[in-house]
């Protein structure tokens, strides 16, 4: 968030927050009137700290009397980087989870506040959606705000093109959490920094969090636990459903699950999105004409998810599924056990690798599965290589072209029309920045710390050319993410799970027959990429994600407690 002087100047237009009457609405003397119910009056005195950043579980607090004033701490000193005045409200994203909050908030001045704890929240904004509108879309403009101006969240020091500073980069940014990068090779500060904090530049990338706190290079896992991105959900009783996966098929799932008062749980293994995550823009889902980002699509959906009251706990990766018994057993990486009642399969597929020896030297220096905005600046006047032929691949050459010198795009066959919706293999045709070479395939990589050069192949003619490229993408295909279900359910020959009658085909300990989308285990569902036969489209996997739903109901009548 910025100070007020900047959100009121109207002339902004780069602004985060130029749309401050969404930001920062105030709701009206009614509206107010029907909020009392739900949350306890308090009067209370200037400097009165209500929260601090790092905090849980933070309440909601609408302003009658006074103001409150918004704080980002950092090293050197503390920012009031807003105010909120009265018939205003506090909060963002983190009131529909249990993260660290980012900022604190203090009264300005004596004044009057409704407190509303996370449950009086969410039912207040249940039973008065107008005001329920106002306040949600608050708090995720202000969320897309801190993460604009970088405001509440944390440094990364480390080399551009270096895996591990891309890494964290990378997570942090699919998970929504303010950050800014600085390039120990390029930028000054880098050293100021280092210096300022005693840190050993042979350590890098390090993270500076508010004050002297630091970590070197940490593990996804590590980072999240430090930052409060990791929550620990309440393990005491079975869950009614765990979904494993928050790619579309999964928060879907998650949406119309808690929307129906199960009590949902959602296992995700890096950040929400799946690989529709990692799209730079989806111009073909329905009701969005001038398309959406997978990341933007994702974003909405976990909103949705946690606001119906689903907990999705963030990174844990499904390691094992024990279905001996009911309720069952699912493990993580992490040493995390939980148990449900019913199981969503989401985990999805991910891209093949070309095969190559020397690849993984490569992977995160050079070879890149993604193409957001945070790949388009690495390549950013380079030429780059995008290899594959499906719509993610011709959405990737399409968005890089905007910032690379060129892009190449290399397919083994000898055209996109069979792989591609028309829309975007007109647009790759009508490209002068995009070249592609058919019937081609790479042959090498070289480099030294990073990917430096390639060689490719047109397979017809045997002809092979060397090109200087650093950046490569690579969307060939997919493989399912199922190796963690250890025999639990019936696979297909490609390790796809099979669903619905294709599951009984063998065996099915029931009289009734499979629902549609549940595998060979009764209660035990699979949607979205990761399931045997299915169409690989963020809009199908979105519908068998909401449709399982029907028939989890169906499976908890027979085996959940009452």
């Amino acid at each position: 968030m910025v100070e007020s002087k900047t959100v009121e100047d109207p002339g902004a237009a780069t602004d985060a927050y130029a749309r401050s009457a969404q930001i920062f609405p105030k709701l009206t003397a009614e509206q107010i009137e029907r909020a009392l119910p739900f949350g306890k009056r308090e009067p209370l005195k200037k400097d009165t700290v209500l929260f601090s950043r790092g905090d849980r579980s933070v309440d909601c607090f609408i302003i009658l009397e006074g103001n409150i004033e918004i704080i980002d701490p950092a090293r050197d000193g503390e920012t009031v980087i807003t105010v909120h005045e009265a018939s205003g409200f506090t909060g963002e994203l983190d009131l529909f989870n249990d993260r660290k909050i980012l900022v604190g908030g203090r009264m300005g001045a004596d004044g009057e506040v409704l407190r509303l704890n996370r449950a009086q929240l969410r039912r207040l904004l249940t039973a008065e959606p107008d005001i329920g509108e106002i306040i949600t879309r608050a708090l995720i403009l202000r969320r897309v705000g801190l993460i604009q101006e970088t405001q509440g969240g944390v440094t990364v020091v480390g080399r551009r093109r270096d895996r591990d500073t891309l890494r964290i980069a990378r997570f942090l940014r699919r998970n929504g959490y303010p950050h800014r990068v600085v390039d120990a090779e390029e930028d000054t500060e880098a050293g100021e920094l280092l210096r300022a904090h005693g840190c050993d530049a042979a350590q890098l990338p390090v993270v500076f969090n508010a004050g002297e706190e630091k970590q070197y290079n940490p593990s996804n896992l590590d980072l999240s636990k430090h930052l409060g991105l990791f929550e620990e959900p309440d393990g005491s009783t079975p869950c009614d459903v765990i979904v494993v996966g928050a790619g579309p098929s999964g928060l879907a799932a998650a949406v119309y699950a808690a929307s129906e008062g199960l009590n949902t749980l959602v296992l995700e293994g890096e950040a929400p999105g799946g690989q529709a995550g990692t799209s730079s823009k989806i111009e073909n889902y329905l009701g969005f004409p001038t398309g959406i980002s997978g990341q933007a699509l994702a974003g909405r959906a976990q909103v949705q998810a946690q606001k119906f009251g689903a907990v999705i706990s963030i990174p844990r990766k499904v390691v094992s599924l024990d279905c001996s018994e009911r309720p069952f057993t699912l493990r993580t990486e992490d040493g995390g056990t939980f148990r449900c009642w019913s199981v969503v399969i989401a985990s999805g597929a991910t891209y093949r690798r070309l095969g190559l020896d020397n690849q993984e030297a490569y992977e995160g220096s050079g070879i890149h599965y993604a193409a957001t905005a945070l790949e388009a600046d690495l390549c950013r006047n380079e030429e780059i290589a995008v290899v594959g032929g499906g719509n993610s691949a011709g959405q990737a050459a399409i968005f890089l072209s905007r910032h690379a010198a060129h892009v190449h795009m290399l397919i083994r066959s000898d055209s996109l029309a069979a792989s591609m919706s028309d829309y975007l293999v007109g647009r790759i045709d009508a490209s002068p920045r995009i070249t592609l070479h058919r019937n081609t395939e790479i042959t090498a990589l070289e480099g030294t710390r990073y990917l430096e050069t390639m060689n490719w192949r047109n397979r017809q003619s045997n002809s092979e050319e060397k090109r200087q490229i650093a950046n490569l993408f690579l969307m060939i295909g997919a493989s399912p993410n199922t190796q963690w279900l250890g025999g639990c359910v019936k696979l297909d020959d490609r390790g796809f799970v099979c669903t619905g009658t294709e599951a009984a085909a063998d065996a099915w300990p029931l009289a009734r027959p499979p629902h549609v989308l549940e595998t060979s285990q009764p209660g035990v569902f699979a949607v979205g990429d990761a399931r045997s036969g299915s169409v690989k489209r963020v809009a199908s996997a979105v519908g068998e994600g909401s449709i399982s739903v029907q028939f989890l109901h169906k499976v908890l009548a027979e085996t959940a407690p009452a």
